[in-house]
C-alpha cells in the first residue's frame, strides 16, 4: 500500500490496508461476511416460505385438490433439488423412495422440510467456506489468483452453458409444446403412409 500511495498520493487512500483483520470479532473480514450471510439468509427464508416454494409448482392446491399450474417463475433452491439433489435428501433425510423423489422433482412439489434440509447444508458449506476458503485467499496471494481464475472460468462455462439452453433447449421445447397438434397430426398421416406401403 505504500508503494501505491507514493505513486498516487491524492487518488488512493490505503492507510486502512494494514489494520485489516480476517478474523476478530464484527469489524473483520469473517464478521462482517457471516453478519452479511445471515442478513441475507433471514431475507430467502422468508421470501421462499411465503411465496417462492411455491411459485414454479406444476399443481397447485386449492380446496378442491390440484389443479394444474402454468409456472413462470424459477427459484435457485427448485432448479438445484430439480439437478438431483433431492435423490440424496430424500434417501437419507426423509427415507423417500427414490420414485417418489423423482416425482417431486418432476412437478417441483418440494415441501418446507426438503426445504429445510438443503438451508442447512447451505448455511453449513457457506459458513465453512467463508472461515476456510476465504482465509486462504485472505493470506495467500497465489490461493487468491488461482480461486479468482478458476471463478472466471466457472462463470464462462456456466453462462454459455446457460446460454445454450435458452438459445436451444428451452425454444425448442416451447416451440414443441405450441406446435404440438400440427407436430401430432403429421406423425399419424406418416404412420398411415407406412401402413399402406406395408
Amino acid at each position: 500500500s505504500d508503494d501505491i500511495t507514493a505513486s498516487w498520493p491524492k487518488a488512493f487512500n490505503f492507510s486502512y490496508l494494514d489494520e485489516i483483520r480476517y478474523f476478530g470479532g464484527m469489524d473483520s473480514v469473517a464478521g462482517c461476511s457471516t453478519f452479511l450471510y445471515f442478513m441475507w439468509f433471514l431475507f430467502y427464508i422468508s421470501f421462499m416460505l411465503l411465496v417462492g416454494i411455491n411459485l414454479p409448482r406444476k399443481y397447485q392446491k386449492n380446496s378442491s385438490g390440484a389443479i394444474l399450474a402454468n409456472p413462470k417463475y424459477d427459484t435457485v433452491f427448485h432448479s438445484t433439488m430439480r439437478m438431483g439433489v433431492c435423490i440424496p435428501i430424500g434417501t437419507y433425510f426423509r427415507k423417500r423412495k427414490q420414485a417418489a423423489s423423482l416425482k417431486l422433482m418432476e412437478e417441483n412439489d418440494f415441501d418446507t422440510v426438503d426445504f429445510g434440509i438443503y438451508m442447512m447444508f447451505h448455511m453449513i458449506l457457506a459458513l465453512g467456506s467463508i472461515y476456510t476458503v476465504g482465509y486462504a485467499c485472505f493470506s495467500n496471494k497465489v490461493f487468491h489468483k488461482v480461486m479468482l481464475g478458476g471463478s472466471v472460468v466457472l462463470a464462462v462455462v456456466r453462462g454459455a452453458n446457460r446460454y445454450t439452453y435458452y438459445s436451444t433447449k428451452m425454444y425448442s421445447r416451447a416451440l414443441r409444446k405450441e406446435f404440438a397438434g400440427i407436430l401430432d397430426q403429421d406423425k399419424c398421416q406418416k404412420k398411415g403412409e407406412y401402413s399402406r406401403m406395408d
